[in-house]
């Protein structure tokens, strides 16, 4: 979002969501990131079953003149071109039909020659986890971009939940085991 006009962007944002579930059918979630990036990034995110999905979908988007209209239109309350992450979800828990409110992403890459292995502990960690807390994780691997880029999600509905993955994570005898069995990886 363009720092100056940060709050009239995520009321577009969240209008470009909308529009944007209407002409391709998918269910659009916006989401303001709050750590580790620029405080101004906006996320727009949607569950598709295949690229071949997530294709018919843009096309939808680009042939529509209304919504390139809009885009063109508001383009000034963005900062920079958009990026672009597909990341194919392995491995799953406790997901719901609508997305969390929060979540928590952690990526990696896996070394060199250990890919195989730094995906079943991928799935390990996240089921880890998910038996620990309850909450939502998913385990995926990068689509495209760097070779070997792996990540978590862990959802939750309210930032007490996020605490108290925090607290697992620095007390439980059985995720620090965990995360020693990754350095390897």
């Amino acid at each position: 979002a363009n720092p100056q006009r940060y709050f009239e962007a995520v009321e577009a944002a969240v209008e470009l969501g909308h529009m944007a579930a209407n002409i391709s059918g998918l269910q659009i979630s916006v989401f303001a990131t709050r750590y580790g990036e620029p405080g101004t990034t906006l996320r727009w995110s949607t569950r598709v079953e295949s690229q071949a999905e997530l294709q018919a979908a843009m096309d939808k988007l680009a042939g529509d003149p209304a919504y390139r209209k809009w885009l063109e239109a508001h383009a000034e309350l963005f900062a920079g071109a958009p990026t672009s992450q597909l990341t194919s979800i392995v491995s799953a828990a406790n997901i719901t039909p609508v997305p969390r409110r929060f979540y928590t992403v952690l990526t990696a890459t896996a070394a060199n020659g250990k890919y195989a292995d730094a995906i079943a502990f991928g799935v390990k960690g996240q089921q880890f986890v998910a038996e620990a807390t309850g909450l939502t994780t998913m385990f995926g691997t990068s689509v495209f971009g760097a070779f070997g880029s792996v990540g978590w999600l862990t959802g939750a509905d309210d930032a007490s939940q996020l605490d108290e993955l925090r607290a697992m994570e620095a007390t439980n005898p059985g995720y620090h085991e965990l995360v020693a069995e990754a350095a390897d990886l």
